[in-house]
C-alpha cells in the first residue's frame, strides 16, 4: 500500500484522525486519501500471524503466545496472547518485527553499497509508514487509556519514519511531517502526540540547520521559526521549550542572523517570564541590541591598573574579548595583529577582555608580549570573577569568543562581530575619516 499527498490537499493525518474514507476511484495517486474505516493491511507489508523474521532480531515466541519453555509453575499459568490480526496491536507487532530485520535478504547488511543500503532504508522507513498509519485509523476515535497508549505508539513510529524519508529531501515527506504536526495539534494540542510532533519538526531544521546552514540561512531561521511557534503552542513544555529556544537563538546567533536570534531570545522572556533563564537572555538581548547605544566598560587590568571605557571618547575603540585557549581567536590573531600595524595607535583605543577561567596572570602577560600585543587588557584577578563569570561577559550575556566590539568616537557601538574580517572595512573607513583633511572640517 502507497500513501502519497498533496500539497495544499487535505492533511493526511486530518484525514486519518477525522475518520473520513478516500475515494478509491480513478483519480490520479497523488489524489488518493487514507480510508480510515475500510482499509486493510497491504499484503505485501505485513506479515502473517505466525510468521517469524528470517533472520536476526527474532521477536520470541513466548511474546506472541508461545512460552519459550515449560515453566515448572501452576500448568494455568496466564499466556499472552496473540493480538488478533489487522488489529492496533497487530500493526504495532508488525512494525516491531519489521525494524527488528537486517537491511534487506543479505546475511550481512553492510556489505551493500551506501546506494543500496539507503534504497533498503527508504523501502523499511515507507513501510512503517503504512503499517503506522493502519494503526492510527484503528485508534483514533478510541478514548480508552489502552487505545490512546497504542495510538501514541503508532504516531511515535510514523513520525519517526517520516523524518527520515524527510531528510533525504523528499518532499512528500517534508510536507507530511508539517501536515502531521498541525493536524495532531488540532486534534487535542496537549496531547502526547501533539507534542512529538511538535519536537520532530524542530529536529528536521534543526538537522538541516547543521548541514546546510551556512550555505542556506533559510534552515536557520525556519530553526528559529519552528522554536518559537512550539513554546507559543505548548506552553505548558517550559522545560523543553527553553533549551529549544536558547540553541536556536545561538545558532541564529553565530551565524549572524541577529534578527533571528533575538526573537528566540525575546520569546523565552514573553513566555516565561518567572523562569531563571530570563536573567541570561536578558543580558543576551542587551549585547545584540548594544548598536547605537552606549557601551559599558570597566574592570581591573593586568599590571594593576583600571580602564573605564567612558573616560575613552574621543577616538574610535575597539574591544576585544578573547581567550588564549579559544582556537578561532588563535586563528583569527595574526590578521588581527597586522590589522591593528597597519592603523596608527594614535588614532585607536584597543581594550581587550581576558576570560580564561584560571588566574594565572603571568601566562596571560607571556601570551600577550608573545605576539606583539600592547593593548590594554581587564583581568580580574578575583578567582570568582575569573572566566564566563566576568562582570563584563555577564552583563552582556557573552557566549563564545572571539567577540568584536567597534565603538565610535563618541563611545557608542558601531558594529560586533566574531570575525575580525567583518569588521576590517568599517574600522578601516573610521580611520580614513579621522586622516582625511576634508572630513576634519566638516
Amino acid at each position: 500500500m502507497k500513501i502519497s499527498w498533496r500539497l495544499g490537499s487535505w492533511m493526511l493525518v486530518a484525514t486519518i484522525l477525522s475518520g473520513c474514507g478516500g475515494d478509491s476511484g480513478s483519480k490520479p495517486h497523488a489524489e488518493k486519501k487514507l480510508d480510515t474505516t475500510t482499509r486493510q493491511a497491504s499484503p505485501a507489508l505485513a506479515m502473517n500471524d505466525d510468521e517469524t523474521p528470517e533472520t536476526g532480531g527474532v521477536v520470541p515466541t513466548s511474546a506472541i503466545g508461545e512460552p519459550s519453555q515449560k515453566s515448572d509453575v501452576d500448568e494455568d499459568e496466564t499466556r499472552i496472547a496473540a493480538p488478533e490480526k489487522n488489529s492496533p496491536e497487530w500493526f504495532i507487532l508488525q512494525i516491531t518485527r519489521l525494524k527488528l530485520r537486517p537491511l534487506g535478504d543479505e546475511v550481512d547488511a553492510f556489505s551493500q553499497s551506501p546506494d543500496k543500503q539507503a534504497e533498503l532504508r527508504r523501502e523499511r522507513n515507507e513501510q512503517l509508514v503504512n503499517l503506522a498509519t493502519e494503526a492510527i485509523a484503528r485508534t483514533h476515535k478510541n478514548k480508552t487509556e489502552a487505545g490512546q497508549r497504542v495510538f501514541d505508539l503508532a504516531v511515535h513510529h510514523l513520525l519517526e519514519a517520516e523524518l527520515q524519508l524527510a531528510l533525504t529531501g523528499d518532499k512528500e515527506h517534508i510536507d507530511a511531517i508539517y501536515e502531521h504536526a498541525s493536524s495532531l495539534y488540532e486534534r487535542d494540542p496537549k496531547s502526547k502526540a501533539a507534542i512529538e510532533a511538535g519536537q520532530v519538526l524542530i529536529s528536521f531544521a534543526r538537522l538541516n540547520a547543521q548541514r546546510f546552514g551556512q550555505q542556506e540561512p533559510k534552515w536557520l531561521e525556519e530553526y528559529g521559526r519552528l522554536a518559537r511557534q512550539f513554546a507559543k503552542s505548548f506552553p505548558q513544555e517550559e522545560r523543553q521549550a527553553i533549551p529549544i529556544l536558547l540553541a536556536a537563538g545561538q545558532s541564529c546567533e553565530f551565524h549572524g542572523l541577529t534578527t533571528d536570534a533575538i526573537q528566540s531570545y525575546a520569546t523565552i522572556q514573553e513566555q516565561f517570564p518567572e523562569n531563571p533563564a530570563v536573567d541570561r537572555v536578558t543580558a543576551i538581548l542587551r549585547r545584540l541590541n548594544l548598536k547605537g547605544r552606549p557601551i559599558e566598560l570597566a574592570g581591573p587590568t593586568l599590571g594593576g591598573g583600571y580602564v573605564n571605557a567612558a573616560e575613552m571618547t574621543g577616538k574610535p575603540m575597539l574591544v576585544v574579548f578573547w581567550t588564549t585557549q579559544a582556537q578561532p581567536f588563535v586563528r583569527q590573531l595574526p590578521h588581527l595583529r597586522e590589522l591593528l600595524g597597519q592603523i596608527n595607535s594614535e588614532r585607536l583605543n584597543v581594550v581587550s577582555v581576558n576570560l580564561d577561567d584560571d588566574d594565572n596572570e603571568s601566562a596571560i602577560q607571556t601570551f600577550l608580549e608573545t605576539n606583539g600585543l600592547n593593548w590594554q587588557t581587564i583581568f580580574q584577578t578575583d578567582a570568582e570573577k575569573r572566566g564566563w563569570n566576568n562582570p563584563v561577559a555577564t552583563y552582556y550575556g557573552i557566549q563564545s569568543v572571539p567577540l568584536f566590539w567597534v565603538v565610535s568616537a563618541k563611545g557608542t557601538v558601531v558594529d560586533a562581530s566574531n570575525n575580525v574580517q567583518q569588521i576590517e572595512p568599517l574600522l578601516r573607513k573610521l580611520m580614513i575619516s579621522r586622516q582625511t583633511p576634508q572630513s576634519e572640517q566638516k
